[in-house]
């Protein structure tokens, strides 16, 4: 694949791209469209000041004064407020918090911030992004760190591109404001721990060390108490108390601290999980405790990379060493200046090992290589389309015609073929995992990755002489021998249809051992190049050419459905872990109406309970992920019509059981407000009822909506989901695993 690099220009907004939202958002859920809504009106804070264009309609306004809680009369002439002492407080906020599948019986908190508290986070960098480049850049044990501000960014030209067969790249406006942004900053030294195993450094260790200590923090950002920042960056605790200067203090680390709590609704015990900026708050956090162990171990005469060596990406730590003195000295060491930040070590992560130093997980990596490289292989005769030479000739349309009919006839007698077995892959698995020790959650994103590039590789190659025989199909030049064009194309085509069953059911297989959020989204990138494979016909200079066949359309996508239900059936509608499957909905409205799931196979996941007269007993308790996803899936769709009625009377409810007061500050509430509102599924009254109860005057809600008549989104993209460029943007910003 080409890689291509694309120049930034800065914009501070950018920071909302990469920076404030946890990665386990569904794609169709993204800062772009509030992105455009704050650089287009100029909305932005100046320290203690907020700032917009005086002359933004009354749209604009109307959802200003939603947001910060005040009125559009108020907002009208001045184009700013002005918060002066501690009315900055009036904008703490309760976060959207929600959770994921972390382990079996384990769930992950994520959050998302209120938006108000987003804008902030911007003002933030722009001002601090210097000083938190400098407190993340002091310690030598940290394999992942703030490095610059990024001032590029580098995509890969993905599959569609060549089995759609489009030779222009439609890419440069959607990359033009730099929405697939990985981070604001650029990172030392890794992406992903693993790559860590393959570095130098870890061949260095292994030479001089015997022994290695792998262990991480237990809790980490549960338990960070948001003042420790100060302590970090102000010589330690005890230092900080000393000179304290009280609610005069106007430093970066106290600025931070005030922020941090002003988004977490005053909480000082703990931060917000899932936004970058609060891995970079951790960060300086740790790197001031790594200094402060290396420290005193040098003061009790153990030199670094002579005595030990130690590495750390995120929480997880990595110390090597020869003499248990040193590892003993060490982890005192640690845990006393963890314990100072209300942080402690993991005992139930911590593990030994000797050299060779190669994990379990490594060792199961190497063998899952081997399976699938074996299981997935394109057997192939070396087949190549050269595309320059499928160009109109004028000189020489004779000789053109002799070259054509020799590349057909060789893509009639290829012998290349994709084939694999479902059930030894599948068996070969489970063998793996049993033989290395590993469960399957250390291993299965791995898995799908490594499927995902495979099958994209064996595709390109298939469709080279596929595509070829396609054309010719279409073509009178090639009557004498049509019908051996015919039996080729329709041999490969069974050949590429029972491929493509098998691999999703190894897919699925997979995925039923494992099923998280990122699990998913490997998963949906699967099944998304399949889709594009399957339902594309080629478009080659204007001219549409059928590529497969109803039939094997109709296979491979019944399977797709098959082994979707499986999954609705298999997994509980759980308040705390909704979004793993749900995600489902969004790539199974890419197919057709036919392959929907049933409302009542749909109802029946969800454990939604009805009496004989359809009066619902029993409805499971939503957050705004869910809500978003379902009205999504429903859409206008006829046969929706009374869950998506049950579903939005849900929300009422979901409203009304939060006091007034609180539903001005609850972050999820107002996310859901907003997207309603754009919402094109549900109706005009509909949408005056939601406003109503969150506080907005009628005025105000129907300049909201002229406003999004013309803007369309604000958080949810319910319409016009380019699946393939949303996949794409969301797998480039994987910040870590």
């Amino acid at each position: 694949m080409k890689r291509r690099k694309i120049r930034l220009k800065y914009k501070k907004e950018r920071v909302l791209f990469s920076d404030v939202l946890p990665y386990e958002l569904p794609f169709i859920i993204s800062n772009r469209y509030f992105y455009r809504f704050l650089v287009r009106n100029q909305i932005r804070f100046q320290g203690k000041k907020l700032l917009w264009n005086k002359h933004c309609n009354d749209g604009v306004l109307a959802i200003i004064a939603f947001l910060f809680n005040t009125t559009v009369d108020k907002l009208k002439h001045d184009g700013e407020i002005s918060y002066k002492g501690n009315e900055i407080k009036s904008l703490k906020r309760i976060p959207f918090a929600y959770h994921i599948r972390h382990k079996a019986t384990k769930m992950r908190e994520l959050t998302v911030i209120d938006p108000v508290n987003q804008i902030q986070m911007v003002d933030f960098y722009e001002r601090r992004h210097s000083l938190m480049l400098y407190y993340t850049g002091l310690d030598r044990f940290s394999l992942r760190h703030p490095n610059k501000v990024a001032c590029y960014f580098y995509y890969k030209d993905r599959l569609h591109h060549v089995l759609l067969g489009k030779k222009t790249d439609r890419l440069e406006l959607y990359f033009h404001e730099y929405e697939n942004l990985r981070t604001y900053f650029t990172y030392e030294r890794y992406s992903n721990i693993y790559k860590f195993y393959e570095d130098y450094r870890y061949q260095r260790a292994e030479k001089k060390f015997q022994h290695m200590l792998k262990f991480d923090i237990q809790s980490c950002f549960d338990s960070i108490y948001t003042h420790s920042i100060s302590w970090a960056t102000g010589g330690g605790k005890d230092s900080y108390k000393r000179h304290f200067k009280g609610s005069s203090d106007l430093s970066f680390a106290t600025e931070w601290d005030s922020l941090m709590q002003l988004m977490n609704y005053n909480e000082t015990n703990g931060i917000v999980i899932g936004p970058e900026f609060s891995r970079i708050f951790a960060e300086v956090i740790l790197q001031h405790v790594d200094n402060r162990v290396e420290n005193e171990l040098m003061s009790q005469g153990y030199t670094y990379n002579k005595d030990y060596a130690c590495y750390r990406y995120v929480d997880d730590y990595f110390f090597f060493f020869n003499s248990d003195k040193v590892r003993d000295s060490a982890m005192v060491s640690f845990a006393n200046n963890l314990r100072e930040f209300k942080m402690s070590i993991s005992a139930e992560k911590t593990k030994s090992y000797e050299r060779p130093f190669i994990t379990e997980i490594t060792r199961a990596k190497i063998e899952l290589d081997k399976l699938i490289d074996e299981s997935l292989k394109y057997h192939s005769e070396e087949f190549e389309l050269d595309d320059s030479e499928d160009k109109d000739n004028d000189d020489d349309k004779e000789k053109e015609t002799d070259v054509k009919k020799e590349k057909v006839e060789k893509a009639i007698n290829d012998k290349s073929y994709l084939h694999t077995n479902a059930r030894h892959f599948n068996k070969m698995y489970k063998s793996i995992l049993v033989s290395m020790g590993v469960e399957s959650k250390d291993v299965i994103n791995y898995a799908l990755a490594r499927i995902s590039r495979k099958l994209e590789t064996g595709l390109k190659k298939y469709d080279a002489s596929f595509k070829l025989l396609s054309r010719a199909m279409q073509s009178d030049a090639f009557a004498d021998i049509k019908a051996d064009i015919k039996k080729a194309k329709q041999k490969k085509e069974r050949m590429l249809t029972n491929f493509l069953i098998e691999l999703l059911d190894s897919v699925f297989f997979l995925y039923s051992t494992n099923k998280k959020v990122n699990t998913t989204l490997k998963v949906l990138s699967i099944l998304n190049q399949i889709i594009i494979m399957i339902d594309h016909d080629y478009e080659i200079e204007g001219d549409t050419i059928q590529r497969f066949s109803d039939d094997a359309r109709s296979l491979v996508f019944k399977k797709i459905q098959d082994e979707i239900a499986l999954v609705f059936q298999t997994t509980n509608f759980d308040e705390n872990t909704q979004l793993e499957t749900l995600y489902f909905l969004v790539i199974l409205k890419v197919l057709r109406s036919k392959y929907d799931i049933s409302p009542e196979a749909l109802e029946k996941y969800m454990g939604v309970k009805r009496d004989d007269d359809g009066i619902i007993l029993n409805y499971p308790k939503t957050n705004a992920i869910s809500i978003v996803i379902l009205l999504y899936y429903f859409g206008n769709k006829e046969k929706y019509k009374t869950m998506k009625a049950d579903l939005t009377n849900k929300v009422f409810e979901k409203i009304n059981a939060i006091p007034e007061d609180l539903r001005k500050i609850t972050a999820e509430l107002r996310l859901l407000t907003l997207d309603l509102m754009s919402c094109p599924f549900i109706t005009k009254e509909y949408k005056f009822q939601i406003a109503g109860l969150m506080g907005v005057d009628k005025a105000d809600f129907t300049s909201i909506l002229r406003y999004f008549k013309r803007y369309k989104f604000m958080f949810t993209r319910w319409t016009g989901v380019d699946v393939t460029k949303e996949l794409n943007a969301k797998i480039s910003q994987e910040v870590y695993s």
